[in-house]
This record gives C-alpha cells, structure tokens and sequence, in this order.
C-alpha cells in the first residue's frame, strides 16, 4: 500500500483522508466495485464525501493508473490490480466475481506483446453468463 501511495505524491496528488479511504476500501476487496458499493463501504469507515469528490479521487487515480476502471454493462467498477485475475459477470443479477485462470493468458500476452512490438501494460478479461444462483432460478 505504501507504494500506491508513493505513486500518488509522485504524480502530483495528495493523500486526502477520501483518497486514502478509497484506497484501502479497494484494497480490502479483491474485486471490482460500482462508485454506489465503494460510497457504501465508505460510509461503514464513517466517511461520508460528496459525489464531486468522489468523482474527481476517482478520476486522478484512474488517470494516474494507480486504479483500473472497467465499464461493464453500462456501470463502472473500480479496482487496485493486487493479484492477476479475471471477472465471471453474471447477466442476470449483474454479480461479479473473480477468478483466477493461471499463468497461461500471461504467456500469451507476452508473446503477443513481442509479435506486435506493443508495450501492453493492462487488459481486461471478463466472462459473461449466468451464476448458479440465477440458474437455479430458471430451472
């Protein structure tokens, strides 16, 4: 965590009490959160920052690539990359999960990175179905 926030006095930011708490929310989850269940997970840390606060945090440290933001369905998520993984959305009840499908897609996207000379410092790998909750749902 110290390093992220080095990044952040490095780019030019300073390490607000917001900032800070957005950090370590998204650090204590392994996965992507919507600014609704970050707000929501600030609030239980009992701080409360406005939507324009929210969004300009947000927006630094996505521009600053300390955080990673991917839109799915129409929603943005938001996550610290701590461990390589992918996502499972689901396209019923819109639950996200990770996983993680080992070294593999890591092989490849060096030798892609090599055959198309391409400097590739982040992708994003989702899946899109149906978790088993929903399916039993339907069955």
């Amino acid at each position: 965590m110290n390093t992220v926030y080095k990044t952040i006095t490095v780019s030019g930011g300073r390490l607000t009490k917001t900032k800070k708490a957005i950090i370590d929310v998204l650090c204590e989850n392994h996965c992507f959160l919507s600014k609704h269940e970050l707000v929501e997970k600030l609030k239980i840390k009992k701080i409360k920052p406005d939507r324009s606060t929210i969004y300009r945090e947000l927006q630094f440290l996505t521009n600053n690539n300390i955080v990673i933001k991917n839109t799915i369905a129409g929603t943005d998520y938001y996550e610290i990359q701590q461990d390589h993984h992918h996502h499972l959305v689901c396209m019923s009840c819109n639950s996200i999960s990770s996983v993680d499908i080992g070294n593999h897609l890591e092989k490849q996207e060096k030798q892609i990175a090599k055959q198309n000379k391409f400097n590739i410092v982040h992708h994003s790998l989702e899946f899109y179905g149906y978790c088993q909750k929903c399916v039993n749902k339907k069955i």
